[in-house]
């Protein structure tokens, strides 16, 4: 649960975007909105094939499930819209959240007490995503997993998590926040009644001492704002909603008064009804900072390189140099659904036109998917190798030092070979022996070393990789269409943006890998037919190895 909720783990150990229970409420929406003409019919099957994908791997979906999928997924050119939906909310219906959370929490207790890590692996995603979509924030979830199991007491037996489900449970408060906000905001105090803000002289007591211990009071220019009877299940997601009414009165007086802004400040103080003590929280991380990111230095370097190298001229330079701006935008804006609209427009400029397909959702798939699916095996390995790293970098240089002809290799190739070759299958036992206690990271590596018995499970692991991020791209779509066509946006837009901006970045390094190197391609259109060639040679390579050995693993990298 740490690792899920880490806002910097790999996209393949977080929680799905969507679980069973929250696509089939998707599909049910998608046909509501196909049916007033907002979004395209073709759109439905791609969420059906999603829905019926996950219900047939979801252990806890099963269970609850009284009849065959094929009987809630009804599909077909013959088959009337009204069908599919009325027998989707009766799949809606019995795929209950609470009674699925219930269910989690018993499979996790089974499985932790001496059942399988890949059990509680799969069921901890699940979970965490019904978590997440019912609209407990990552945020508080990630604070309660570090309290509970980093900075609470003793864990004395496995009836101790029951402890932590109740932490993370989706149970209601009501909240009240104080802001302190520009005194710009004086000019609309008639106004702001309508959106439930009040501007007050001062704040409770005992809200008044919280401010004054952490050095929280307003100054000459600014007014404290208070906003009362605010429901959620935590501080994070009540502090998201108050403040999505600010932006709103904010933004309606950039309406009026173009030059002046309301703003406030990143933190707040918070009371809840059974918590007798106020708390200052901040303002959650940005979506878009939810990324890896070179070291300051490193970054200059890259920098200095790529002004020096770059081969794209003419369009394609203007292109991209546009991409730059609006990866920029998305950036500094902080509202998500600017974000994301961004997102997929810099990703709608950087893919050619000319890429074979028909609309721009397909010329955007056939653009991008060679590239993410020729670096999702190497960065698994390269994730491995830095955790390796991480936990301690003596011992995991000196096991290295033990592989078959380790001179003169890089660390990823290095850690390939260790989880990969028979001939180091020793030192892999020594591997698990020294992470001891660490089970996540031992699970990891026993992972990685099942994933490369055999060339075809790498098929088989990108094939689903590949299945996963088409349906990802096609939500952001219509996602984008949703927000531009009918005003609406949807609550797990967060995560979308993670895994678009993570798309993006990824297409803009390639982008940099063939325009700055020897290759130094001219145009866009060049550089997405090199990547293209590449992925189709790399998926050839490991389609014709029959095992790995020390003389063809580097293929994978």
């Amino acid at each position: 649960m740490d690792e899920i909720f880490f806002d910097y783990t790999l996209d393949t150990y977080k929680p799905p975007a969507l679980n069973a229970i929250f696509l089939c409420k998707e599909a049910v929406e998608l046909i509501i909105d196909i049916e007033n003409d907002i979004i395209d019919k073709a759109n439905l099957e791609h969420v059906l094939n999603e829905l019926e994908w996950s219900l047939s791997v979801d252990p806890i979906a099963k269970l609850m499930l009284n009849a065959p999928i094929s009987k809630f997924i009804i599909k077909g050119d013959g088959t009337k819209l009204s069908d599919t939906k009325i027998r989707l909310e009766v799949l809606s219906k019995i795929l209950n959240p609470y009674e699925y959370i219930e269910l989690c929490q018993q499979l996790l207790l089974d499985e932790i007490n001496g059942g399988s890590k890949k059990e509680i692996a799969n069921i901890a995603r699940t979970y965490a995503s019904t978590l997440i979509n019912l609209g407990v924030s990552k945020q508080h979830l990630y604070e309660q997993t570090q309290r509970f199991f980093f900075s609470g007491g003793e864990i004395e037996s496995f009836d101790n998590i029951n402890e932590y489900f109740y932490l993370i449970s989706p149970t209601a408060h009501h909240y009240e926040i104080y802001f302190i906000v520009s005194k710009l905001i004086n000019q609309v105090k008639e106004s702001i009644d309508s959106f439930d803000l009040t501007i007050i002289d001062n704040p409770p007591d005992e809200v008044l001492d919280a401010a004054s211990k952490n050095n929280f009071m307003p100054k000459d220019l600014e007014v404290w704002v208070e906003i009362k009877n605010i429901e959620a299940y935590d501080r994070h997601s009540a502090r998201k909603d108050a403040e999505a009414r600010l932006d709103i009165v904010r933004d309606l007086f950039l309406l009026f008064s173009h030059k002046n802004r309301i703003h406030w400040r990143s933190e707040s103080i918070i009371t809840q009804c059974c918590d007798e003590n106020p708390v200052l929280i901040r303002k959650s991380k940005n979506s878009m900072e939810k990324c890896f990111d070179m070291r300051p230095q490193e970054a200059s370097i890259r920098l200095n390189s790529m002004i020096k190298n770059i081969g794209l001229e003419g369009n394609s330079f203007a292109k991209f140099h546009r991409v730059v701006d609006l990866h920029a935008s998305g950036t500094i804006n902080d509202l998500p659904e600017n974000q994301l609209l961004n997102i997929w427009i810099a990703l709608e400029t950087l893919v050619p036109s000319q890429v074979h397909g028909g609309g721009k959702i397909v010329k955007v798939i056939n653009g991008i998917m060679p590239i993410l699916l020729r670096k999702y095996i190497p960065r698994l390995i390269q994730r491995l190798s830095a955790d390796l790293v991480r936990w301690n970098r003596p011992v995991t240089s000196k096991l290295l030092i033990k592989t078959h002809n380790s001179k003169d290799k890089g660390l990823y190739q290095r850690v390939l070979e260790l989880v990969t070759l028979s001939e180091n299958s020793e030192i892999v036992k020594e591997l698990y022996a020294e992470l001891g206690d660490f089970h996540l990271l031992r699970y990891r590596v026993f992972e990685i070393v099942e994933l490369f018995k055999k060339p075809e499970n790498l098929i088989k692991r990108i094939e689903i990789h590949e299945k996963k991020v088409l349906w990802q791209l096609r939500r952001i779509y219509r996602t984008r269409n949703l927000i531009v066509h009918s005003g609406r946006s949807i609550s797990y837009i967060e995560t979308l943006i993670e895994n678009g901006h993570d798309y993006l970045d990824q297409a803009m390094d390639a982008v940099l890998e063939y325009t700055c190197g020897m290759l130094n391609a001219s145009s866009l259109e060049q550089t997405f037919d090199m990547a293209k060639l590449d992925y189709d040679v790399y998926l050839k390579d490991i389609r014709e190895l029959k095992s790995f050995t020390s003389d063809n693993i580097v293929q994978v990298l």
